[in-house]
């Protein structure tokens, strides 16, 4: 079992089992994963640029709004 330090705000257990990790690799044919997020701390609050909206859904029974956003 392992615990993983985790944002408070994703709201998920945070203690995995060994078998459902598996070691990070880039590869070329998929490109860079973490790309340096445009951030700004405006009121102490952080906050990124939206270049904009690819797809808005509703989700889950109380219809809560998500974005794909860009």
């Amino acid at each position: 079992m392992y615990q993983i330090n985790l944002p408070k705000a994703w709201k998920i257990y945070n203690i995995f089992h060994a078998s459902l990790l598996t070691l990070y690799k880039e590869t070329d044919e998929h490109g860079p994963n973490f790309l340096e997020l445009l951030l700004d701390i405006i009121d102490n609050t952080l906050e990124w640029e939206v270049k904009t909206i690819l797809k808005q859904q509703l989700f889950g029974q109380w219809k809560k709004k998500q974005y794909l956003i860009r």
